[in-house]
């Protein structure tokens, strides 16, 4: 089963099993964020991925490890 919110015109969340995914396109502030975690046993952050607009750069984490391209 799938379940989806529709927060807003720029947000989204999607649950499926025992994943939930965030997604966000905000203009000039959260342009392409993702965000997917498991919800059991515990929270656990799996994939994160935003644009850093400061640094100008793609910012990426998985398991929690960050990645930088």
């Amino acid at each position: 089963m799938i379940k989806i919110d529709k927060r807003s015109k720029y947000s989204t969340y999607v649950e499926t099993g025992n994943l939930t995914i965030y997604i966000e396109h905000s203009p000039g502030c959260a342009e392409d964020y993702v965000h997917v975690w498991q919800k059991k046993p515990y929270e656990k952050s799996i994939f994160l991925t935003n644009f850093d607009f400061n640094n100008n750069k793609r910012m990426i984490e998985v398991n929690n490890e960050s990645i930088c391209s």
